[in-house]
């Protein structure tokens, strides 16, 4: 029997899924479930999304099954090359609205503004929401305007909605932090926040405008819109829902409305019973959601490591370490830009620069050409030397969930990333993540070649460099590298137009000259333990990359 048709059981521990030959068991698919506990009614509803779920992965082909597995981990690469197939999608698209929409709120919506309704980026960002299949767009579009009538009225059909469309009382739902922006997978999805706790509205069309209100926003970004988003649902400890579950249907109908492809969705809870109040809301999602639906049981610190094993750091979730409560800062600045400018874009909120911060000793610093003795920095550089050794034997996954721990593990204790604001060297500024992950792998490879240079017979020397020693790196400058850099500048064409076994001699000649003045190679040595005289041969393999460098520069200019 092939494995297309061999029925797999599905169960969901929290490291994902498993699939076994053999006859389904409802009754021990989520072991962690106390069934002895709950009522009859409750015990039903349980299994019943048990064989929900179990019967949506079931459903799918091997090949899709692998798909979702991918996808849900967070090492899927779908970024389509839609520009083979968009104009045939939008085609079909057209053909399957032009014989369903009479009578329908989409209808009114293309007499009001057919050139909004019938706009291309508005089109494609529906095909893209469903993955190209044009019938469910077109299913999608007409249940949009449905919605977006009811919550905005019919005035508000043909225009986006901005932050003025929302009334006091919408505006201060959204400001709860309920639902949030929290970072980026490590596939580049956004990653939206739902804490159940923290639910707060005078009605539920409230909470309803606010979540269309941030889908809708953080769908401006195309890359959203490609790429998708990860829905995370955090109910462990205080942030159960308070509401009883209260709109869960209403709020799974209206975001099946909205145009965001729902990569995965992870329910965070410490027991049975957030899974049973979402019965209803499991029982209409389309079967190829319900197969990326997980459930996780477990405390605030188990929930956040295996977060991990979904590309998902765990300093992801805005929570304080030691006490758990929910931090709102960045929601926070989030909401009060779009209050002052509402083109702001939900994808890029992932820790947007703040000035005019006051550094503290868990801060990370960086300072032009210097090393920084701040703790922060200090931990920093520990932690490289700790994890050196798995970082360098690791694949690309697994050298950027080891970057992002070690990001996870200053923020857990307060630090963050800073350097000098560029107008103002008085401030500080906070670093984008993704410019602290290349310094950080950067970090990684200066130790990696540090290291090298002591196995390959470099000599440790003690006290500061020389003013002819030529120190390589940015930290340090003398007068020894600004000759060198002087000689690789003046001998460049000579350089460039050798054959590859003649270069050497020209990088000889350099090497001779720093000598005759007395000079020394050098580089810091490993974890910062003074400084390391490289051999010949390794500073004929830095001062090639610098011709090489100067090359690339001068063509560029």
């Amino acid at each position: 029997m092939s494995l297309l048709n061999q029925h797999f059981e599905q169960r969901s521990n929290c490291l994902g899924f498993r699939f076994e030959k053999q006859k389904p068991r409802h009754d021990d698919f989520f072991r962690n479930f106390q069934y002895e506990s709950m009522t009859k009614e409750d015990e039903h509803k349980a299994k019943e999304n048990d064989a929900l779920l179990i019967e949506a992965m079931n459903g799918l082909t091997f090949e899709e099954r692998q798909e979702q597995q991918e996808i849900v981990h967070g090492v899927d690469d779908m970024d389509a090359d839609e520009s083979t197939f968009i104009d045939s999608a939008l085609q079909d698209l057209d053909r399957i609205l032009l014989g369903t929409k009479k009578g329908t709120v989409y209808e009114t919506a293309e007499a009001l503004n057919p050139e909004y309704v019938n706009a291309r980026a508005f089109r494609i960002m529906f095909l893209r929401g469903n993955r190209y299949d044009a019938k469910a767009s077109a299913k999608q579009m007409l249940s949009f305007f449905e919605w977006k009538k009811q919550l905005f009225g019919e005035e508000k059909l043909v225009k986006d909605i901005t932050m003025d469309d929302l009334d006091e009382d919408d505006r201060a739902c959204l400001r709860t932090g309920y639902l949030q922006i929290a970072g980026k997978d490590r596939s580049n999805r956004i990653i939206i926040l739902i804490i159940p706790g923290m639910r707060c509205f005078k009605t539920l069309m409230n909470e309803f405008r606010s979540r269309y209100y941030i889908w809708m926003t953080a769908l401006k970004s195309e890359e959203c819109q490609r790429r998708g988003a990860v829905v995370l649902s955090y109910a462990i400890g205080d942030f159960k829902d308070k509401k009883q579950g209260g709109g869960y249907m209403e709020n799974t109908r209206l975001t099946l409305a909205l145009p965001l492809h729902q990569a995965a969705i992870h329910l965070f809870t410490e027991n049975a019973a957030e899974y049973i109040v979402g019965n209803g809301a499991i029982r209409i999602m389309p079967r190829k959601i319900r197969a990326r639906f997980r459930i996780h049981f477990g405390s605030h610190m188990e929930c956040q490591y295996l977060l991990s094993t979904y590309g998902i750091a765990a300093w992801i979730l805005p929570l304080k370490p030691i006490t758990f409560e929910m931090n709102l800062e960045q929601h926070h600045r989030w909401f009060q830009s779009c209050l002052v400018n509402d083109t702001s874009d939900c994808s890029d909120l992932v820790r947007t620069q703040t000035i005019n911060i006051e550094y503290n000793e868990n801060d990370v610093l960086y300072v032009a050409c210097k090393k920084s003795p701040n703790a922060g920095n200090d931990r920093l550089r520990a932690l490289v030397t700790d994890m050196s050794q798995i970082y360098d034997s690791g694949t690309k996954e697994k050298k950027r969930m080891v970057v992002d721990g070690m990001i996870g593990e200053i923020q857990k204790t307060g630090g963050r990333f800073l350097k000098r604001h560029p107008e103002s060297q008085s401030d500080w500024t906070e670093i984008p993540l993704d410019e602290v992950r290349l310094k950080i792998t950067q970090m990684f490879r200066n130790h990696r070649r540090r290291a090298d240079a002591l196995i390959q017979g470099g000599r440790l020397i003690t006290g500061e460099p020389l003013s002819n020693d030529v120190v390589f790196g940015k930290t340090h400058r003398s007068r020894g590298s600004d000759l060198m850099h002087h000689l690789i500048k003046e001998r460049s064409d000579e350089y460039n137009a050798l054959d590859r076994g003649m270069k050497v001699q020209v990088v000889d000649g350099l090497i001779q000259r720093i000598r005759d003045e007395g000079g020394r190679f050098l580089q810091p040595a490993p974890d910062d333990g003074g400084w390391l005289e490289v051999t010949n041969e390794m500073a004929r393999v830095r001062i090639s990359k610098y011709f090489r460098n100067n090359r690339r520069h001068t063509k560029k200019n």
